[in-house]
């Protein structure tokens, strides 16, 4: 059974307007998420310190990050039928490397893009990923990929609440890499994420009781709040060979700002690698209270590459090793090509 997010439960049962101010503030003593059931017994526990320097770094030039993406949706009863389409149950996996390479082999980039530590604040990393999955009807596909110390991108930026993905690669880096402060940051510490918008602001200024809009709806303007990001919790995960890599576990929240049992809300857990700059693992719900669907989202670090699962002992599914090996294989000869 997949862990769920720590307030989740605490949020559904309380009214709306409680629930909404319980999900921004602070957590004193928030629970480490469960690994155990998902990856082989791997184990989160405490770390010694409360303060982490969160900032996202650029992979190294020689081992592409592979993500793996498995959204579920639940829809209520009679909904297939009358939209005509099925819940989604897919699986899509994602490589994220350097650039384009010269015909001769040479890099296509400054040599600081491969400085290990934060991506510099003048200097941010530009690279290609390969994608593949149902939404790219089964075909490789080649994209570029960016990122500074604080986002990356490009981010889809209705991610947040949209029932289906219009762009999966977009949605993935939108849901897998939540904004982050390029500084210390303590425990509890709350701060302003990536901004939500888009087709998020639909519902922004809907009549929650009956679905209609016109100007007796409008007593506040179109548009939706940013993520709301916090962090939870820092935690140790012991790697295969001995080696410990201190965890940071972030909360982020999303509102239309309806009510919460009445609008469209989301609500994330993101596991970041703190001395590597890379999720390890992002776990999104996304509740439609509208129509009734609700979507579940996990990304998972599904490479070789240090800081990531397998190198902290899990062990990766057949399937997924092959798919990986195979887009890092396409990637690897797609930046070897010449312009």
């Amino acid at each position: 059974m997949r862990s769920r997010l720590p307030h989740r439960v605490g949020l559904r049962a309380l009214p709306a307007t409680v629930a909404a101010a319980l999900a921004c503030a602070p957590a004193d003593d928030a629970t480490p998420v469960d690994l155990s059931a998902d990856y082989d017994g791997l184990v989160l526990t405490d770390a010694p310190n409360a303060v982490a320097f969160l900032a996202w770094h650029a992979p190294r030039p020689d081992c592409p990050l592979a993500y793996r993406v498995r959204i579920d949706e639940t829809f209520p009863p009679g909904l297939a039928e009358f939209l005509h389409t099925q819940e989604e149950h897919s699986e899509s996996v994602l490589v994220l490397g350097w650039g384009m390479r010269s015909a001769h082999g040479e890099k296509d980039m400054p040599d600081e893009q491969g400085s290990i530590g934060p991506v510099p604040k003048d200097r941010p990393f530009a690279g290609q990923l390969m994608f593949r999955g149902p939404k790219s009807s089964g075909r490789e596909l080649l994209r570029e990929w960016a990122a500074s110390a604080e986002l990356v991108g490009p981010a889809a930026p209705d991610a947040a609440c949209y029932e289906r993905s219009w762009d999966p690669v977009e949605d993935a880096l939108a849901l897998a890499f939540p904004q982050l402060p390029g500084r210390r940051v303590r425990v509890g510490e709350v701060w302003r994420g990536a901004r939500v918008e888009g087709r998020c602001n639909r519902s922004a200024c809907v009549d929650p009781d009956n679905g209609a809009g016109g100007a007796a709806a409008h007593e506040r303007p179109c548009a939706t709040m940013s993520w709301r990001e916090r962090l939870d919790g820092l935690y140790a995960l012991a790697g295969a060979g001995g080696e410990v890599t201190t965890v940071a576990q972030l909360a982020g929240f999303w509102s239309d700002g309806q009510p919460l049992d009445k609008g469209v809300w989301s609500e994330r857990t993101v596991l970041v690698d703190v001395e590597h700059g890379r999720p390890l693992r992002a776990e999104v719900f996304v509740h439609h209270n509208f129509t009734g669907i609700e979507r579940h989202v996990v990304i998972d670090a599904v490479d070789t590459c240090p800081g990531g699962l397998v190198a902290a002992g899990w062990a990766a599914p057949q399937t997924v090793v092959d798919e990986r090996a195979a887009l890092t294989a396409a990637l690897e000869r797609a930046t070897h090509r010449k312009r």
